[in-house]
């Protein structure tokens, strides 16, 4: 880096890192034919369980002809299964297979591996007061006026069982 990073915005830094992440995710699931989508689309089931189609589409936020596409590309990979609602024959139920519930442990290891290389060098309580820093910036940003709604929505929607 040319400028003196001691004069780089911590915003900037921050966006700097979670680019390199996302980037970093994302070759990762290439590399194994999975676009971010599908890999979200597969979490949320292993958190709620069976979901009907529109459930999982309004969970990611993406249109349901999208999320057409993404479960039938899952089906072909054998990741999920759609099944008719028992009680209302008009909504699929869309399943977790065994090969999806396998293919979440590897992006839990993956996932693993990426705190292990971004925390690298840096000690156990040095990570403990960044996380505690990180959480009160956090709060310090949802509890201004409205945000509210966004707090609520994420901790509703907070996947933190991935290092299981």
């Amino acid at each position: 880096m040319d400028c003196n990073t001691k004069d780089v915005p911590i915003q900037f830094l921050l966006w700097q890192i979670l680019n390199a992440q996302r980037q970093k995710a994302i070759q990762w699931l290439e590399n194994v034919d999975m676009k971010p989508g599908q890999a979200g689309c597969l979490f949320i089931l292993s958190k709620y369980g069976t979901l009907s189609q529109k459930e999982i589409a309004e969970k990611l936020g993406v249109k349901p002809p999208s999320m057409t596409v993404l479960l039938r590309k899952l089906e072909k990979k054998n990741f999920v299964i759609r099944m008719q609602d028992e009680n209302d024959q008009r909504i699929s139920r869309i399943y977790l297979t065994e090969e999806g519930k396998a293919y979440i442990d590897q992006i839990k290891e993956m996932m693993r591996e990426m705190d292990r290389e971004m925390f690298e060098g840096i000690l156990p309580e040095e990570k403990m007061l960044f996380r505690r820093l990180l959480i009160q910036i956090r709060e310090n940003l949802i509890s201004k006026e409205g945000l509210q709604d966004y707090e609520a929505q994420m901790k509703k929607e907070c996947i933190s069982d991935w290092s299981r």
